[in-house]
């Protein structure tokens, strides 16, 4: 999932991937990348690369927890959670990183990226994006223990 990751991040920021220039709104979520006016300005941001960063290690480490799935589910209902203290954030934006991701596992693996191999991964980004949406729907109705 590494070399994913790396490649994920390169497909966030890289001009025909840019999960932030499909989604322009999600930038004016974070004030320090409101700034972020043009492709360039973006593609030039290192704060913004770090964030992609973080996305990619979120996803890799909801990956890797898929054989504890307790440590899976609370790591990412946090994560979720988390997302409240962000103003203007909603649930649904969560599932604008599924085809970012998808088009990066894809040319990261290339020939090795199989119907079989795709199907698998379309189910686990699917249930990563779930999880972390419950866990943000659930941020409201629980208290901390």
């Amino acid at each position: 999932m590494s070399e994913i990751r790396t490649s994920k991040t390169r497909s966030v920021i890289n001009p025909d991937r840019r999960l932030f220039e499909e989604h322009g709104e999600l930038l004016t979520l974070f004030e320090k990348f409101r700034e972020l006016k043009t492709k360039e300005d973006q593609a030039n941001s290192l704060e913004l690369q770090e964030h992609a960063n973080t996305v990619m290690t979120t996803l890799d480490e909801g990956i890797k927890g898929l054989d504890n799935l307790d440590a899976f589910f609370d790591f990412l209902h946090q994560v979720g959670a988390s997302h409240r203290r962000i103003p203007g954030f909603k649930a649904e934006y969560f599932w604008k990183i599924e085809q970012p991701f998808l088009e990066a596992v894809e040319t990261t693996l290339g020939d090795r990226y199989t119907e079989n191999v795709q199907n698998i991964y379309k189910i686990t980004i699917k249930f990563i994006i779930e999880t972390l949406v419950n866990g943000f729907d659930n941020a409201n109705t629980t208290t901390p223990t």
